[in-house]
């Protein structure tokens, strides 16, 4: 049964379902697509080995079947706490898989009731070596993250070794973690193994995923292996610098800070301070703000549609096509906006990686990003054009430019903006609320990308008004915030201890004791009666009304 892996967005969970790489389905249990399955354990005098227990696995039903993993049959492993922490499900292939020193990818399908570590143990043997047995370990690897508790997650494994060795047998340990006896034991359940080149998830719960933990501290020291800071130039005008200096994880998510000013068509170049030599730098940006970082590298250099924009090393070249040498700490060469980009919030990812084009760092156990000491940092780039979108909502008031001409529909990005508000006389201005960003009709965030924000500014009179310059950021809607003026009868005194103020289909009443009060309307009808102490509010239509016998106007 072929698997179908759905985009799934909802308030609780974001699944993403990514492909693109050629890849061999190892087993699937819809069938017996496999040689044998058992149990195995790395440890020689474990109880499963010497015969005192027996391992439990089987094919059965899929008992979580959903729209992440709809197969009908999986694989179900008991783990034991009398296992070792390498206690794990094995899988006997039908055909042998050629190892080589270039890295695969081995992914596995897998729900277990707790999160934690996992990992693959490889068994085969040299095919130049005849005595060799085919049980002999190839491989301990572990998957290059942790796994999430009662979900259908991938398991990624970087497997690889000699020109010569093949792989015959898979063991799926699904805890490495050590256990106490008196913990319980559990079955976790594995589907659709494959093998492919692609170390990346073929689905993930977040965005821009990566291949360690967001709080993975660094493991070289600053000294010697450290990303320092950012820089940002452009041509027409960029310029931004972040230190990094005191960052101590692989990671650092810097989006909520001032974003990366960039303009539509802009040449910009991305320089690394970096500790440190034999590393390569890498720049990505989000073109589609879809959550990931899409990578399409032909003839050496990154397609119009690729979000790898720069490089200072790939496999012997830099973005531009000319050759590199795997030594070099250059910085990558400059990438060009497109001039008709839709401005717009983007991510931008920098990192300092060996070798690897994986937006989420190389998980090559030999070679990791985190092993290397690399770094990746992730900003917000605001590309904008000269001008932005101006709209302003006004209610009971005229506005006009500061020269009193009409309101341009658009205004310079960047700078402050002047303009005259004139309130009718029975409205008093309190304020402006101002939604500044871009796709207003949107979500504030998209993959926790901030695209627009709305700031509230007190005012206490109208006239000449100035927007601040950090509020034109994007596209601009300004709405004008009133009041009604007081209304009171008998020109707001006092009459039996009872003040009445009349607004916008209603009347408020207030009074500092305990007083009966009576609203009828001119026409006679009796609109309300009671009595209180402190305020009052009575909603009414529009009219002029009677309140003890004293006139007012309700608007």
């Amino acid at each position: 049964m072929k698997r179908i892996y759905k985009n799934l967005m909802g308030a609780a969970a974001l699944l993403w379902a990514l492909g693109g790489y050629a890849e061999t389905t190892l087993c699937q249990f819809e069938e017996t697509d496999y040689s044998d399955i058992s149990t195995y354990d790395y440890w020689d005098k474990s109880p499963f080995n010497t015969g005192k227990l027996t391992g439990q696995i089987d094919v059965v039903d899929n008992p979580y079947s959903d729209d992440i993993n709809g197969s009908g049959k999986v694989l179900a492993f008991q783990r034991s706490r009398y296992g070792s922490h390498l206690y794990g499900a094995r899988i006997d292939l039908t055909t042998p898989i050629a190892l080589s020193p270039t890295p695969q990818y081995i992914h596995v399908l897998m729900y277990k009731p707790v999160s934690g570590r996992v990992a693959l143990v490889g068994l085969g043997k040299r095919n130049d070596w005849p005595d060799q047995p085919a049980t002999t370990v190839q491989f301990v690897t572990p998957a290059t993250k942790e796994l999430d508790a009662n979900k259908w997650v991938d398991a990624v494994f970087s497997v690889y070794g000699n020109d010569a060795a093949e792989l015959h047998s898979l063991v799926i340990v699904p805890d490495v973690d050590s256990h106490l006896a008196t913990e319980t034991d559990y079955v976790a359940y594995f589907d659709e193994i494959v093998i492919n080149d692609d170390s990346q998830q073929r689905f993930t719960f977040d965005p821009y995923p990566l291949n360690f933990e967001a709080t993975q501290e660094k493991t070289r020291p600053t000294e010697e292996r450290n990303l320092d800071s950012i820089s940002v130039s452009g041509n027409m005008g960029a310029m931004y610098r972040s230190n990094l200096a005191d960052v101590s994880t692989v990671y650092a998510d810097k989006t909520s800070a001032d974003p990366i000013l960039l303009k539509v068509g802009e040449s910009v170049t991305v320089s690394f301070g970096y500790t440190g030599s034999w590393m390569h730098r890498y720049v990505y940006l989000d073109k589609g703000n879809d959550g990931r970082f899409d990578v399409d590298v032909q003839n050496n250099v990154p397609t119009a549609s690729s979000d790898l924009v720069a490089y200072s090393y790939l496999s012997g070249y830099n973005s531009t096509g000319a050759s590199a040498l795997n030594s070099t700490s250059s910085d990558p060469p400059a990438f060009t906006l497109s001039s008709d980009m839709t401005p717009g919030f983007y991510r931008i990812r920098c990192k300092v990686d060996w070798d690897s084009s994986v937006a989420a760092g190389n998980p090559n156990s030999d070679n990791s990003i985190v092993a290397n000491g690399g770094g990746i940092v992730d900003y917000l780039a605001n590309v904008h054009r000269d001008n932005v979108a101006l709209n302003v909502v006004a209610r009971m008031c005229e506005v006009t430019a500061a020269d009193g001409s009409n309101l341009p529909a658009e205004i310079p990005f960047g700078e402050a903006f002047s303009f005259n508000i004139d309130m009718d006389n029975d409205y008093n201005i309190t304020g402006l609320e101002i939604k500044h960003g871009y796709n207003h009709e949107g979500e504030e965030y998209v993959f926790g990308n901030r695209q627009w924000k709305v700031d509230n500014v007190t005012l206490e009179e109208d006239g000449l008004i100035t927007i601040p310059a950090e509020y034109i950021d994007g596209d601009v809607a300004i709405t004008i915030l009133f009041e009604n003026k007081p209304t009171s009868i008998q020109d707001t005194e006092e009459f039996d201890g009872l003040r009445v103020i009349a607004g916008e289909n209603q009347i408020e009443l207030l009074s500092n004791e305990e007083v009966d009060y009576s609203v009828v309307h001119v026409n006679g009808a009796c609109y309300a009666t009671g009595r209180f102490a402190g305020r009052e509010v009575i909603s009414l239509p529009a009219g002029v009304y009677f309140v003890n016998g004293q006139k007012c106007i309700v608007r």
